[in-house]
């Protein structure tokens, strides 16, 4: 999607960041008629397109289809032996997330919200200053400014990540291959989804949860199910 060619903007509302929250309230305010502006400084959709909800689910859904080759004869079914690619994986699942983050540029621009490229900055007032990659800077200015720049990673002290040994959600959806052991460290949403696929990969997986039970947030109902 182009982006204004001028070195400043101005629109009614200017809405940073393009996940859920984001690009929701750009459509939203876009169908009532004001000038829209998003700003996004990676793929549109957010973490949970391509790196949180979309990703973990594709993935899900491979150990899902290995768990059931592994036992074909349960549904009359003859194959031979089965294993597991988490290079075909997770190929799979960056396949299914470029395909959201096409859906949701897809959206803004039937919409007419154009699409900033770049970091934001609040300047104070109603000014939101962007820098894009290769180091231009552009002025917006709105009336009105959401900020929708989503969550990232708890850094818990002692276990920062390196990426290597200690890793995040973000770098598990994309390892190259299944290892011999992980340790979940926390027992919501996300930690449970990376635990069962890499289960069900074939690794060891331990949770580490500081709270009585799985999901905390959730029902205590979802946790005794599990």
């Amino acid at each position: 999607m182009q982006q204004s060619e001028s070195s400043s903007a101005l629109f009614d509302v200017v809405v940073i960041g393009s996940g859920p929250g984001g690009y929701e309230a750009a459509i939203h305010v876009a169908r009532h008629g004001m000038k829209v502006c998003v700003v996004e400084k990676a793929s549109l959709g957010g973490v949970c397109v391509n790196w949180g909800c979309i990703p973990t689910k594709a993935l899900l859904r491979s150990a899902e289809v290995y768990d059931l080759a592994k036992n074909p004869l349960e549904f009359g079914v003859n194959v031979g032996e089965v294993s597991f690619d988490l290079a075909q994986a997770v190929k799979r699942s960056r396949k299914v997330s470029l395909k959201s983050s096409k859906g949701v540029e897809f959206m803004l621009k039937r919409a007419k919200v154009e699409v900033w490229r770049g970091e934001a900055v609040l300047t104070g007032g109603k000014g939101v200053n962007v820098t894009a990659e290769d180091g231009s800077e552009r002025t917006l200015e709105a009336a009105n400014i959401i900020v929708a720049t989503g969550a990232q990673p708890r850094v818990i002290p002692g276990l920062e990540p390196d990426g290597k040994r200690i890793i995040t959600s973000r770098e598990a959806l994309i390892l190259k291959e299944v290892p011999e052991s992980m340790i979940v460290v926390g027992g919501g949403a996300i930690g449970v989804e990376m635990a069962w696929f890499y289960a069900k990969a074939g690794a060891k997986v331990t949770i580490v949860e500081l709270m009585s039970r799985l999901l905390p947030a959730e029902e205590a109902e979802v946790s005794e199910a599990l």
